[in-house]
């Protein structure tokens, strides 16, 4: 069987992740009641656009577009490295090692792509940053989703260096 230039799955896989994870965190949010903070709807944006750069490397790996899949890579790897960064910056705040003082209510990107005026359900911060009083099985919501973007990233590395590798 012959070997594509560009692996397929592992782009999908990063694509049902992504989604998956945006999935948890409007379930949490709109079955819950957990109201997002400014960096955590920022950190749904990077997955958005996380899932979208994974599909279109999933398209080009299809039709063997090498040149495109090196132009998309940095992109993944920004949008999901910045999912990190801002989850870890959540995590920073609400342990106390960090203190925020520039959590505003609107994202970085309103002033440029309003989605909170568009689609604000989802985009739309109504917490507030480091006061996060949800658990599951004893740990913070925030240190669940830190660990599962860090795997997310992680799992993003490996698809790059198979796709190297090949």
């Amino acid at each position: 069987m012959p070997r594509h230039p560009l692996p397929v799955a592992l782009p999908l896989i990063i694509v049902l992740l992504c989604a998956a994870m945006l999935g948890g965190a409007l379930l949490t949010q709109f079955w819950l009641g957990w109201e997002p903070c400014t960096l955590c709807v920022q950190i749904r944006l990077w997955l958005f656009i996380s899932a979208a750069v994974a599909l279109l490397l999933a398209g080009a790996g299809a039709a063997k577009q090498t040149w495109l899949a090196i132009l998309l890579w940095p992109l993944l790897l920004a949008a999901s490295g910045m999912a990190l960064v801002d989850n870890a910056h959540v995590v920073l705040i609400e342990t106390g090692l960090l203190e925020s003082l520039s959590c505003s209510p609107f994202p970085f990107y309103s002033d440029y792509l309003p989605l909170h005026e568009y689609w604000p359900d989802v985009f739309m911060s109504g917490g507030v940053c480091g006061q996060n009083d949800y658990f599951i099985f004893g740990l913070p919501f925030t240190v669940w989703t830190l660990a599962s973007i860090a795997g997310l990233c992680l799992l993003v590395l490996f698809t790059l260096w198979r796709s190297i590798r090949r």
